[in-house]
Parts: C-alpha cells; structure tokens; sequence
C-alpha cells in the first residue's frame, strides 16, 4: 500500500519527488565530505540562510506559478533594508520595520495594479522598477552606506531558539504556513493556479486577471520587504546597490523547487526544498573555500539539471497523454467493429 502510494506521487509530482532527491544528495555530498557540515551550528547557519532566501524563493515561486516575474524583488529588498536600517535608531525599530514593510508591499501592489489593468508583462514593467528602486535607495541612504548605532535588535534576532532557529527563521516557517495554506485552500490561491497554467481559459471562464496578479505582487512586495529589514538588522548596516544576488539565487530556489517555467504548477513545499538545496550548496561550497565564481558555476549547472528535468518531464507527459488518447481510440474502433458485427448477425 505505501509503495502505491509512493509511485502515486511519483507520477503526480514528477518535478517535487526530483527536487527531494536532489536536496537529499546535495546534502548527503557535503555531510560525508565534511566532519563541520553535519553539525548544531552549521544547522542553524542554514536556517538562518534560509530566513531570506526562503522568502525570496517564496515570492519568486508565487509569481511563477502566476506566469509571471518579478525582477525587481533585490531591488525592493535592498530599499527595505534602508528604510529600517536609517530610521531604526530615530524611530525605534518596530515603526521602522513596519514602514520598510509596507513600503515594499505597497510597491508589489502598484506593480500587480499596472501588470493587470495595463496588460503588460511583469518582465518588462519590474525592469523599470529595478532601476528606478535602485535609484529610490540611492537618494535615501544618501548614497552611502547606512548603520546602526544600538545592535541589541541585531542580537535578539539572531538568538538561538530549539538549537537551530532564530525570532527571523520562525517567522519566515510562519509566513510559509500561511502562504501555503492560502494557496491550497482558498479560491484566490485557486485562481493564481488557473492564470498561470491556463490564463486564456481562465479569463474566459470568468477569473479576473486584477485580483490574482495584484495579490501576487503584494505577496511578493512583502516577502522582499521582510527579507530586507531581517538581513538590515541581522547586519547592522545596508547599501543601496546591495543584495543583487538574491534575484540570481531566489529564481535557482523556485526552479529547483520544481515550480514550472511555463506557470501554473509548483507550490510552497517544494519553495523551501529549492532554497534549503541553495543553501546546502552554497554552506559546503564555503566549508570547502571554493572561489566565489565557482559557486556561482554550481549554481548554474544545479539549474540546468533541474530545467532539463523538467523539459523531459514536459515531453514524457505529452507523449503519455497522446499514447492514452490513441489507446482509447483504438479501444473505441475495437468496440465499434464488435457491436457492428453483432448487429449484422441475424
């Protein structure tokens, strides 16, 4: 029965089952290569990875799945950590952190707004946005680079809680909870689904384009806002050209999750098993000294495997499909004969 069951999922989630295994080999490589890889600290490094490129891999996962991206996601990132970073020690950090927040949620707002009422494609609209955010950044760190003076907000996030999380990666499991739940049981989630796999069908069927494209953005706009303020704090300091890695390494996360280039397949699970296979990458590649460009090469081929995958799981499924309706083709034309022949009998 569990062997069925297993083959069950194989078959319904071809590109989720890989990215288990990957995460698994990945991690296995370095845990026998490494006696410090395997160990309490190092879990918790992880975590605290995690913490943000587990939002960014979220976000990038949800715009995917919509059949669309947002480019601009290190950009709203890099202006959050600003905001909280200039205004923590005048403000206090909660008001800070919570205009950072809404600030880079509103963002994601305007940008669903444009991309659904203007029609335009999110690629094209979040380049502009790149650059001007950049530029919104510059201007209010005063283009240089902002720091705190009182780091026991820096301390308390970076506390050790149940040996491997912290106040910032409980936070960010929460919003993965939350995200996941709304995805799978609510019809907004339903329709992020159905405008990504199908957005002809689904705006003929009646599902507006407005509501799910503008829910994304925000989505997206906030987990860049979160993921900003938590690596500005965590830091104690934050540069407005900083953080462009994080759209490199957020898409590797999304696709390694096994969500689909061509929208409307993937899913929250398989979000933190792509940014928890990054970041058992990237923690090895480090315990090894591995040159900084050759981590980016591992990366690169991590996502190449990955889109093969997915390209061969696209072209085994058509050709199952196509095998199927012409096996029931020829069932049917087996039966038509068989009935035609009982007919002519007298």
């Amino acid at each position: 029965m569990a062997v069925e069951k297993i083959l069950s999922f194989i078959k319904q989630k071809p590109d989720l089952m890989f990215a288990i295994i990957l995460a698994f080999f990945v991690y296995c490589v370095f845990a026998f290569t490494n006696d410090y890889f395997m160990t309490h600290r190092t879990t918790f490094a992880i975590m605290e990875r995690f913490a943000v490129l587990g939002l960014v891999g979220l976000a990038l996962t949800l715009c995917i799945i919509a059949g669309e991206i947002d480019l601009s996601i290190g950009s709203n990132a890099a202006l959050a950590a600003v905001i909280v970073v200039r205004f923590t020690d005048s403000l206090g950090a909660p008001t800070a952190l919570l205009i950072a927040v809404a600030v880079s949620t509103i963002i994601g707002l305007i940008q669903g707004y444009f991309i659904a009422y203007l029609r335009i494609r999110a690629i094209v609209l979040t380049v502009g946005t790149l650059m001007l955010l950049r530029g919104i950044s510059l201007f209010v760190a005063e283009e240089k680079t902002v720091m705190l003076t009182d780091f026991r907000i820096p301390d308390f996030i970076t506390t050790k809680v149940l040996w491997y999380f912290s106040p910032a990666s409980l936070t960010v499991i929460a919003m993965f909870v939350l995200v996941g739940l709304f995805m799978n049981f609510t019809k907004y989630g339903r329709e992020i689904y159905a405008i990504g796999g199908a957005r002809k069908e689904a705006l003929a069927a009646g599902i507006s384009l407005k509501r799910p494209m503008i829910i994304v953005f925000a989505i997206s706009g906030f987990c860049a806002g979160l993921g900003g303020v938590i690596i500005g704090l965590r830091s104690g300091t934050a540069q407005a050209l900083g953080l462009q890695y994080l759209l490199l390494a957020g898409t590797v996360a999304a696709f390694i999750g096994g969500v689909s280039i061509l929208g409307g397949r993937g899913g929250v699970v398989g979000a933190v098993i792509g940014a928890l296979t990054v970041n058992f990458l990237n923690t090895g590649l480090v315990f090894n000294v591995t040159p900084a460009f050759m981590v980016q090469l591992y990366l690169g081929i991590l996502l190449l495997v990955v889109i093969m995958f997915q390209t061969g799981s696209v072209i085994f499924e058509k050709r199952q499909r196509r095998y199927q309706i012409l096996k029931d083709i020829d069932n049917r034309r087996e039966r038509l004969k068989k009935e035609m022949k009982g007919g002519a009998q007298p």
